[in-house]
């Protein structure tokens, strides 16, 4: 809740915190933790963990909708990692639960542990975002109709496949001089391709993490939380007088030194159903 516009909506949200005791507290080969993370290491950022431990843990908490739930997982790791699991199944239908998976860094006091749960836990896991960062060449097709998709159903509401600027999803934004300052555009490279895929903004908290969110970003957080929260379908007018009031510019600049390191691993859809006691 350090982030807008989760930090003014907070009192929309519920928050429940579950012990899990492990038999040892390293990961690697020989070791257990209750929910069997395992951290690839090297040049990668990819976090993997069993999904029905996290499942069978989250129904500590009784009396909530578990369709709905966002469950971070702590890592006791000093790993610059982080991975999010989400498009879990209910039936034939896809829902908002998600797994991010988000190691401590340094502390739970630290910028870089902050940065790590932003991206991963509200970026991915809440909003269904995608990454805006890129390391390698054009999007297969596959992959854009795999997002394009998921657009259907208001997910990954921060990338495009066109650069038109009368057809790009934040068509709103670039025609609003509100949100001039802002330096939205449409940049080439998202989804971790660098051609084929655009994004809003030069740098966010879904590229580099030393930003805020930007517009388009914080719209599909907000559209969410009021949906969930609120029980209505905001306009665009109606986020951008919420926007404007609590987003000034200096919240959106850089804040810290931190270099950023590699970028995580994307975030996995998996289409999985989830646990059937828990979907009913």
């Amino acid at each position: 809740f350090t982030e807008e516009p989760a930090k003014s909506l907070r009192d929309y949200f519920s928050a429940y915190a579950v012990t899990a005791v492990s038999k040892n507290n390293i990961f690697g080969n020989g070791y257990e933790t209750a929910f069997s993370c395992w951290l690839e290491g090297g040049n990668s950022t990819l976090i993997e963990g069993d999904d029905e431990a996290v499942q069978k843990y989250m129904q500590c908490v009784s009396g909530i909708d578990y369709t709905k739930t966002l469950v971070i997982v702590i890592l006791n790791s000093s790993e610059h990692a982080g991975t999010t699991y989400f498009g879990y199944t209910s039936g034939s239908k896809r829902i908002e639960f998600a797994i991010a998976y988000c190691p401590v860094i340094k502390n739970l006091e630290s910028e870089d542990f902050r940065q790590v749960l932003i991206h991963e836990a509200v970026g991915h896991g809440f909003a269904k975002l995608e990454d805006e960062y890129y390391y390698t060449g054009t999007i297969p097709l596959d992959k854009e109709k795999q997002v394009k998709e998921l657009q259907q159903i208001g997910w990954a509401q921060n990338v495009d496949f066109t650069k038109e600027r009368t057809e790009v999803l934040w068509t709103q934004f670039l025609n609003d001089n509100r949100y001039t300052s802002e330096g939205l555009g449409i940049f080439e490279g998202a989804c971790t391709y660098r051609y084929g895929a655009y994004r809003p903004s030069e740098d966010s908290m879904m590229n580099s993490n030393t930003t805020g969110f930007n517009a388009p970003s914080r719209k599909a957080i907000y559209d969410r939380i009021m949906k969930e929260g609120g029980g209505v379908e905001p306009t665009y007018e109606q986020f951008a007088f919420f926007d404007l009031q609590t987003v000034s510019p200096l919240r959106l600049a850089t804040r810290t030194a931190v270099t950023p390191g590699t970028p995580f691993a994307h975030p996995r859809l998996v289409d999985k159903a989830l646990t059937e006691s828990m979907s009913k």
